[in-house]
């Protein structure tokens, strides 16, 4: 019984990217997203860090902080409402 092997050209994981330009690949849209709610959420937490500091006539953190973290919840809540979305039926 004869063994036939077949030799193959090595295979780069990578090929494809290296025809894609750097603008390309880079997914520009999510970056100015999440610098934007980045940006709201800073503007955000300086109002209500003033607000209260008006209200209670010292300088503390509180509530206000939870502002700073607006990408962070973005992101985990657009996950929950895709996933919750795909179990609805909503993908194959």
């Amino acid at each position: 019984m004869q063994i036939k092997l077949e030799r193959r050209q090595p295979v780069s994981f990578y090929r494809w990217q290296e025809k894609r330009r750097l603008w390309e690949r880079i997914p520009v849209a999510a970056i100015a997203k999440y610098a934007a709610l980045t940006l709201v959420g800073v503007l955000l937490f300086r109002a209500g860090q003033a607000r209260v500091l008006a209200e209670r006539g010292y300088e503390a953190l509180g509530g206000e902080v939870f502002a700073l973290f607006l990408p962070g919840f973005y992101w985990m809540v657009s996950r929950v409402i895709r996933d919750a979305l795909y179990i609805n039926g909503g993908g194959k």
